[in-house]
This record gives structure tokens, sequence and C-alpha cells, in this order.
């Protein structure tokens, strides 16, 4: 993990310069480290504290578990929901606007959507109750606000966007496992061959968006979509990567040997469902931290996956891939009992007895000494996680390569797929350009609703 470690160290370096509080004078480095032989928990007998996640149900499984450890150390009760990805947040905004969101939550890097209802977290690490003394600064910054170093939460983990296939169906097929410089030309070649031989589509999920910002990253040296602290776009205008994409995944949809959006919306977010944990197709693309509830299902029916990276526009070429936090555990700014809830949030982020039953779902920890200790009994497929944010770290570009969700990310990104994406496959647009100069002409206008 050491090039992971370094990679993360230079982002903060590129991102912001975060200053981590000083120690209030009257609390001794390292109090309420929870870590610590003989720490006393403190007694909330009789009070309720409110926790919302989104997740699988293996996410729910485990934080449930957790959840009531909690509950027998403290003496405190703990009132939870939690939700598929698409419906947590039809319930966040439903309760936002009603006033009762929960004491905490898990927040997305669309934090900035919802800033209003995050209650920042700097005088709880200044007091030291959420105990960052085995947190390093780069891991701070991946949910820092850059503009006012507001720490907007602790991150559940970090984690990529990366894919996940089925070695034996790419055996099956006779094509090469992918490598981590393998290009858009390849994965083509890939899926056209495994479809003519299973008659299945290759690919199942695919994230359209991420693709398509990744395109521009790898299509030359430091261009962007988005600016790295996400307050404005970055690229010059120059839409030719996203045609290239658009080209590229709609052409395969329509020989379907990409699934058509049918099936994809079929399987939604519940990664538990897709056809790859059966034996029904060979490829789909996943945020690392979702790989350990898939591998479960797919061993369940004897199948053994593995991680690749992106697919580049040129072997030689950017990949345009980022390590960062995978979500947030985040307080809300009209909760009654914060202190109660950054307690809660030290033991969740914190605790290695917590996270051996968290096991890095969310993504790798951020606690340097949750992760050795995690890293000495991890099994095989989390391991496979490891060496992926490690391989990823280490790309030259990754820490060049923006995280940010800005506020007009959410409705820019739904447009881009149901429009552009979807438009293409049904026939709506001249060109695969005009597609892509239209979308950027569009993102511009939804743009400037948000100034």
């Amino acid at each position: 993990m050491k090039k992971f470690m370094t990679y993360l160290l230079l982002a903060a370096m590129l991102l912001c310069s975060v200053a981590i509080p000083a120690l209030a004078e009257d609390k001794a480095e390292g109090w309420n480290n929870v870590n610590a032989e003989g720490y006393v928990f403190p007694d909330y007998s009789g009070e309720t504290l409110s926790f919302m996640w989104w997740g699988s149900n293996t996410r729910a499984e485990i934080t449930e578990k957790v959840v009531h450890l909690w509950e027998e150390h403290t003496g405190a009760k703990v009132e939870f929901e939690w939700y598929d990805g698409g419906t947590y947040w039809t319930q966040f905004q439903a309760k936002m606007e009603a006033g009762t969101l929960p004491d905490v939550f898990q927040m997305g890097n669309n934090w900035l959507t919802y800033y209003k209802t995050i209650q920042p977290l700097n005088e709880f690490i200044e007091d030291g109750t959420i105990d960052t003394t085995a947190i390093g600064p780069a891991m701070i910054a991946t949910t820092v606000n850059q503009a006012n170093g507001d720490v907007t939460g602790m991150s559940n983990g970090t984690n990529a966007r990366c894919f996940a296939y089925n070695p034996a169906i790419f055996e099956e097929a006779g094509v090469e496992a992918p490598t981590p410089y393998w290009t858009w030309e390849d994965f083509a070649e890939a899926c056209r061959t495994i479809y003519a031989v299973t008659g299945n589509p290759a690919v199942t999920t695919l994230e359209y968006n991420s693709l398509a910002f990744s395109a521009f990253t790898q299509w030359k040296e430091g261009y962007n979509f988005y600016a790295l602290d996400g307050t404005d776009f970055a690229f010059e205008g120059d839409t030719e990567p996203l045609a290239y994409l658009f080209e590229v995944l709609t052409e395969l949809q329509k020989e379907g040997a990409i699934a058509d959006y049918g099936i994809q919306n079929e399987i939604g977010s519940n990664i538990e469902a897709d056809w790859i944990a059966y034996g029904k197709s060979a490829i789909i693309m996943l945020s690392s931290n979702q790989f350990n509830a898939l591998s479960k299902v797919a061993a369940e029916n004897g199948i053994t996956l593995e991680l690749a990276t992106v697919p580049r526009m040129y072997e030689d070429g950017q990949s345009g891939m980022v390590v960062r936090s995978s979500q947030q555990v985040s307080i809300y700014s009209g909760s009654q009992k914060k202190e109660m809830a950054a307690n809660f949030i030290n033991y969740f982020i914190n605790s290695v007895e917590a996270n051996k039953i968290l096991n890095c779902e969310r993504g790798v920890s951020i606690n340097s000494d949750v992760l050795a200790a995690l890293k000495e009994s991890a099994d095989e497929v989390t391991s496979k996680v490891y060496t992926m944010i490690d391989l990823i770290g280490s790309f030259a570009d990754a820490a060049n390569t923006s995280p940010a969700e800005p506020a007009a990310n959410e409705e820019i990104s739904d447009v881009l797929k149901k429009t552009y994406f979807q438009g293409l496959a049904e026939g709506k647009f001249e060109s695969y350009q005009d597609a892509a100069d239209k979308f950027w002409a569009e993102a511009q206008e939804i743009w400037a609703k948000f100034q």
C-alpha cells in the first residue's frame, strides 16, 4: 500500500493544504482512541441516536452488527434505516425538506448539493472527540470543502471505479484477460468475441457518466471535465473524446455485446443482482468497495471474479482513474445530539473491532491502524481490492484527475445518460459528434443555473 499512501499525500498537496486543527489544550492526544487498552466508552444510557445509509443487503447486515456493538458499549439506542442507492436520495430529499434528517447519515461525493444539511466536524477533530491520530492529512482532505476548510464528514473508506470480470468466460471465448493498460479497442474486441461465443451480452452494468468524464482525462495530459475543486469546468471544449466513447459503447450495445437499457435498468443499483454473479455476463463496471458483496454472491454460484482497470484511449496514455472517498458519514446540521453523533462516527471509523466486521466493504479504511489489522487477516477477495487501489494510486495521472462532484453534476449526469447515451441508442442524433457537441452546450446551460 506504500504507493497508495504516496498518491494520497500527493493528491492532498495538489488539491489543497489542509490544516488539521490543533488539539484543544485540555485534552491529551488520542484521548478518545477507541482501540486503546482500558478505553472507557461514553455512557449514553436512555439516549437515542438516528442513523441512515444506503447499500446492499451485505452492507446492511454488517452495519447492523456494528450498530448493535456500539449500543452494547454505550447503552444507547440507535434507530437506523437503510435503502438501495436510488431510493436513498429520494428519502434523503424528503427528510431534508421536512427537517427530519437523522443525526448521522451516509453522504456521497455529491455533498455540495446537500451542503446546508451538514455539520462541519472541525470542532470535534480539534477537541479529539473524533480521533485522527491514525488518520493522515491526505485522508482527511478527501472530505474537506476546498473553499473554506470545513470537514464535511469522515470517509467510510477510499475506493475507485473499475471493472469486474469473469476470467472463466474470457478463457472460454479465447480472449486475453484485461491488463492495466488495455484500451477501448481491446475492450470492444473482447466484448464482440464473448458475445459471439456465449450468445449473452458481454457487459451488463456500466457507469456511463463516469466513463464519459474519464474519457476527457484520457484524451490528453492535464485534461479534465471538472476543475479539481469542483468550482468550474476544466476542459477546453474539445468534445471529440466524448464522441469517440459515444460511438464505442453505442455500437456495442446495438450489436448486443452490451446489454440494452431495459436490462440495465432492471438490475439497477443492486450489485448482487447483476448477471455476472450468475455466469450470464463477463464484465461489469462497479466501485471497488462493491466487489466484496458481488463476489460473495458469485462464489455461491461457483464463480470467481477478478478486478480490472477502466480501458484507456491509448495504451501509453492517461488512465483517467482516481482514488477517492467512497462515501462519508456526516452529522446533520439540525441534530440536537452532535457530540453523541461525533462519538458514534469516531467508533464507526476508528474501531478495529468494528472495522473487522465492516471489512472495507465501503472502501479501504482511512485509519492506518485499522488497515494494518485488516491486512493481516485479509481474505482473497479483499486482497484483490487492496491491490487494485494500490495499482490505481500508482498511475501518474491519478493525482491530477478530478474526484469532485459539483452541485450541477447530478443534473448534468442525468441528462448525459438519459438524453444522450440513451438517445443515441434510439437514433435521435445525426452523429456521435453531434450528440457530444449538444451535450456540452446543454451542460453549460445547466451549470449556469447553479451559479
